[in-house]
């Protein structure tokens, strides 16, 4: 019952709140006045809240776990391997263009009637063979004396070529050379007194005209760090004069390298030579033979190199008899700082000489009497080498020896315009003193400077004839700009002493005295200004301070000399 009145008075009050909601709902189309209100500086606050941190619970620590073993079972498939066929792939590979001219040609001429011509030609591509040739001539058609320009001219020319085959592991060279030169013997001694009773046979500022030749064939490894090395060639040479002289000379050279270890080489030299030589008083056979084993070993900063040379040889006089000779040879270096190396050695050998090596010493040699080999007994040398700033480099070295045979140039009695071979035969003390500098400012300026300084204790020979006791040269190059270097070289040359005579009007043992020539200094400058890549003019200047320089007693040489002209690449 009580439940009954409970819903029927809250369907009263339902209705009763639903009647009064129409009632005061506007009729349809009525508009009525609404007031809104916005509060914006309303601030909104939260009452505070305790955060409550907890931590994290520990994890249970894992116990270790112990080693695994997993066994692996071979299984075999009875797959054929794959066939892969290498195939090159195909690039197109384009060729750098490179300023690279095979051939030059440089002509220019003169003060003296002095033409120049000079050609060269040379391979520039990768291939088997490989070539170069030359071609050289100049000339002097006046020489130094004023009153018989034309009596003291010369010339020289030249033809060479290098042919090389390049195999798998090998080399096969040869060169050819063939020189011509041509003097005139105008070294006459005015204040010479001509004994009555000689007969002088030709003229006296006669011509001679001297043709070398050289022939060379051999092979020589590739690898030059492999384990073995070898190279070897024959020579054949030949010289003659206007004169008596005749010179054929056949010989073979090799050396043979064998490397054990990096610390460790042995090498082994070999030479042989058989010369002939025709002159006016002699015709000769003469025989070289040369054995030089050496064993060179490394130890960090130190190396050490021992061996022997083993000689067998003949001279001209009659009684040389063929004989051997055995030289001890010790040489050793150390590295004594990053700047610093020093080396020590004790050695001998025996200098073959022939008539064509005197000539190439002084052109104006007439007949002779003999030819000796130059045996040196023993040589004790000392030196350092370092570095001197970044871009510099210094050396000196200080050596003694003992030498018999020893060969010196002076004028002849019969003709004081031509020299004569002199040796002091028993044993000469040879001192020597070097040093040198080399010193490069990136490209702009470099210089190279020597000094050498001699001293001879002679036995049968009054004084060192016409060997200097002191030599100095500076070469100096300039490069201001891209388009013009310049070069100035400096060489002195002082101490020499010449053989003279006495004068005399008769026929008798002649005397000799010294005849100490003045310095020689000469000043030499070069120019070269390229006009285009292919184009360059240039201009070489000898003897600039025009000094009266005398190698030779009685022959002056050229006072300023100059010559101008162009060089084309091709």
């Amino acid at each position: 019952m009580r439940r009954i009145q409970t819903i029927f008075l809250f369907l009263v009050l339902f209705f009763g709140c639903l009647n009064a909601s129409l009632a005061q709902t506007p009729q349809k189309g009525g508009v009525q006045d609404q007031v809104f209100i916005i509060q914006k500086d309303r601030v909104i606050r939260l009452p505070k809240q305790i955060r409550s941190l907890e931590k994290m619970p520990a994890l249970p620590q894992p116990k270790a776990l112990g080693s695994l073993t997993f066994p692996v079972m071979p299984f075999f498939l009875s797959v054929p391997a794959s066939k892969i066929q290498a195939e090159p792939a195909t690039k197109e590979w384009e060729v750098p263009k490179l300023d690279l001219y095979p051939g030059m040609v440089r002509v220019g001429y003169g003060n003296f009637l002095s033409p120049l011509i000079e050609g060269r030609y040379l391979s520039t591509q990768s291939s088997e063979w490989q070539y170069a040739t030359k071609l050289y001539h100049q000339s002097y058609g006046k020489g130094p004396v004023s009153w018989m320009e034309e009596e003291s001219k010369e010339s020289h020319t030249e033809l060479a070529g290098d042919v090389s085959y390049f195999l798998e592991e090998a080399e096969l060279y040869s060169s050819i050379k063939l020189k011509r030169d041509a003097y005139t013997y105008y070294g006459q001694d005015l204040g010479f007194v001509i004994p009555p009773n000689i007969d002088f046979a030709g003229s006296y500022f006669a011509p001679n005209k001297q043709l070398h030749g050289n022939l060379k064939l051999g092979i020589r490894d590739l690898d030059k760090v492999g384990r073995i090395g070898y190279e070897g060639e024959v020579v054949l040479g030949g010289f003659r004069d206007s004169y008596a002289v005749q010179e054929q000379e056949l010989g073979f050279e090799g050396k043979g390298t064998f490397r054990p270890s990096n610390e460790g080489l042995g090498t082994l030299g070999l030479s042989y030579f058989t010369t002939a030589t025709e002159d006016l008083g002699y015709d000769l056979n003469r025989n070289y033979f040369s054995l030089r084993p050496e064993g060179h070993y490394k130890f960090g900063d130190f190396h050490f190199s021992a061996g022997v040379v083993l000689v067998s040889d003949n001279d001209s006089v009659a009684e040389s008899k063929p004989g051997i000779r055995l030289f001890p040879v010790l040489k050793s270096s150390y590295q004594v700082s990053e700047k610093l190396q020093v080396n020590a050695a004790i050695t001998g050998d025996v200098q073959r000489n022939t008539y064509n090596s005197f000539v190439q010493e002084n052109p104006f040699l007439g007949p002779s009497e003999q030819l000796r080999n130059t045996v040196t007994h023993w040589k004790v040398a000392a030196g350092i080498v370092g570095q001197l700033w970044e871009k510099g480099q210094y050396r000196a070295g200080l050596d003694l020896s003992r030498q018999s045979n020893l060969h010196f140039f002076v004028n002849s009695f019969a003709d004081t315009s031509r020299f004569e071979l002199v040796y002091d035969v028993n044993k000469a003390t040879v001192l020597q003193f070097n040093t040198a500098i080399e010193f490069k400012l990136s490209d702009l300026y470099s210089l190279q400077t020597r000094i050498d300084l001699f001293h001879y204790s002679l036995t049968t020979q009054q004084a060192a004839w016409h060997r200097p006791t002191w030599i100095l040269s500076m070469n100096q190059q300039f490069t201001p700009g891209e388009k013009i270097r310049l070069q100035a070289n400096f060489n002195l040359m002082g101490g020499l002493k010449a053989r003279g005579f006495e004068p005399q009007e008769i026929i008798s043992t002649p005397k000799f005295q010294e005849v100490s020539l003045n310095p020689i200094l000469d000043l030499q400058l070069k120019i070269d200004y390229p006009v285009s890549s292919r184009i360059f003019i240039f201009a070489e200047g000898n003897n600039l301070l025009n000094r009266n320089n005398t190698r030779w007693m009685n022959y002056p040489v050229r006072g300023i000399q100059g010559v101008g002209g162009l060089s084309f690449k091709f």
